[in-house]
């Protein structure tokens, strides 16, 4: 515990010019509302809100999505689903910027950060999308069930299902004329709504972090939907969503070939699923 403390620490000192100011906010206890790397690059997050350097410590130093299973090649298409203030999207964009990102993140509060915060990074390869995952076409609300940006789940019992013609599909998650939507609500899409939003046959790299609704994503999702994912790491939360790792283990095995690092937090973990017979 301590090296890893030590580890964190010093990797922020590394990586960000405030990062004495990050330390020493850490150390007590109060909110971190902004990155600012050593090019000048500020990233924000939203004020008063905890969980900026849980996200930088899992997705910039750990690299848990990442490290030793993905690393983007020209043309590369990179679905970031749960995008909150865009800390993956910007850090795998940079990697290569002959890639494009698509970063879906549902919460109002945390989309306006996120396409200020994609603005400042200049980075023109990332598409910021207002729209949940789940499991069909529709529309919902996201609740905040915390003090974190992270925590904030999809209210399952605002949602209004319904199977969208071919125009509806066009637009992401539409609803039909008739219908008088919450001035809060937001767009949900499947799984096999990715490629009209992207605009691509399939996708390479398929990030998930969603609190929960990865068990509906996923639960009835086709074999020849899930095939047209090449490679995919997501964190599951049975603590959420009791049942959600074995639902995944079940949807995905037949496709994918699968690794998963349960976490410290009983319940929780991540998973990567690589496309099976995926030319390396």
């Amino acid at each position: 515990m301590y090296l890893k403390s030590v580890r964190l620490l010093g990797s922020l000192m590394l990586r960000f010019r405030n990062g004495s100011t990050l330390i020493r906010q850490m150390r007590a206890g109060q909110p971190c509302d902004e990155l600012v790397l050593w090019d000048g690059t500020r990233i924000a997050h939203p004020a008063r809100r905890h969980g900026l350097l849980e996200a930088v410590q899992e997705i910039w130093i750990e690299q848990t999505y990442t490290a030793g299973f993905y690393r983007p090649r020209d043309g590369d298409v990179i679905v970031d689903a749960g995008a909150n203030i865009g800390l993956f999207a910007i850090y795998i964009a940079r990697q290569n910027p002959k890639c494009t990102v698509h970063a879906l993140e549902p919460f109002a509060e945390n989309f306006n950060v996120l396409e200020a915060n994609i603005l400042a990074a200049r980075a023109s390869n990332i598409t910021c999308h207002k729209a949940a995952l789940g499991a069909d076409f529709g529309r919902g609300e996201m609740k905040a069930v915390g003090a974190r940006s992270l925590d904030h789940v999809l209210r399952g019992d605002a949602r209004d299902r319904y199977k969208p013609d071919d125009k509806q599909r066009n637009d992401v998650g539409s609803k039909p004329t008739n219908a008088v939507p919450s001035p809060n609500s937001i767009s949900i899409i499947p799984l096999s709504g990715v490629f009209d939003l992207t605009h691509t046959s399939d996708v390479d790299f398929l990030k998930v972090d969603i609190e929960g609704s990865e068990h509906d994503v996923f639960a009835n999702a086709a074999p020849e939907i899930l095939r047209r994912f090449k490679r995919i790491a997501l964190e599951y939360h049975d603590q959420l969503v009791p049942g959600t790792l074995a639902i995944l283990r079940r949807v995905l095995a037949p496709t994918h070939e699968l690794i998963i690092y349960p976490s410290k937090l009983e319940g929780c973990g991540i998973l990567r699923a690589r496309l099976r017979d995926l030319r390396p």
